[in-house]
């Protein structure tokens, strides 16, 4: 069964917006998110994989320990987020699926501020002019406040681009205007 990173990453933003201090949600989903990350970070250099209810719940027990000592009164609903999303990744044997999460949860946040997360993928790295027309046109396109793009260098595609926003993916690279070419011929 395929992880559903967004499905999660969507819950856990719930669950931080579901606050009722007067804590932005955001304050909370960025609070949650650095508990996640750094119980993440720590859980992947143990020499042992831990998974399982007993390791699980065993884990929570130690984290919620761990931010009662740096103040945590246990009415955050990020930290009580970061808790849950943690003890399920131990319990399902999920852990591998964190670095996905976390980014998931980064777009997501970045996405409800109006900022739309881009990779763009290009044979060579494009100037500064076109990253910014780009820029301007899914900005313009796409109603968001601000697009943040990051250029990841892709030989293989042979020229041109492809602009990932998400799950969706426009392909203007020479690979795929040959891969769409043959499809056309196999079709005739």
């Amino acid at each position: 069964m395929k992880f559903a990173a967004g499905r999660w990453a969507e819950a856990f933003v719930e669950a931080c917006e579901n606050h009722s201090n007067s804590d932005p949600s955001y304050k909370q989903c960025e609070a949650g998110l650095a508990i996640l990350k750094a119980a993440l970070y720590c859980l992947s250099r143990l020499r042992d994989p831990v998974f399982g209810s007993t390791e699980a719940a065993q884990f929570d027990v130690f984290l919620k320990s761990a931010l009662q000592e740096c103040g945590y009164a246990g009415k955050e609903s990020g930290v009580e987020a970061a808790r849950a999303v943690i003890f399920l990744l131990i319990k399902r044997n999920d852990l591998s699926y964190g670095g996905i999460l976390v980014e998931e949860i980064e777009d997501l946040l970045l996405k409800k501020q109006g900022i739309l997360t881009v990779i763009l993928d290009c044979a060579e790295k494009p100037g500064d002019d076109f990253i910014e027309k780009l820029k301007k046109v899914i900005i313009k396109r796409e109603g968001a406040q601000e697009a943040r793009i990051t250029v990841a260098l892709m030989p293989k595609i042979l020229g041109g681009y492809r602009i990932n926003i998400g799950d969706s993916r426009e392909d203007f690279s020479v690979l795929g205007q040959m891969k769409q070419l043959e499809h056309t011929l196999t079709a005739i």
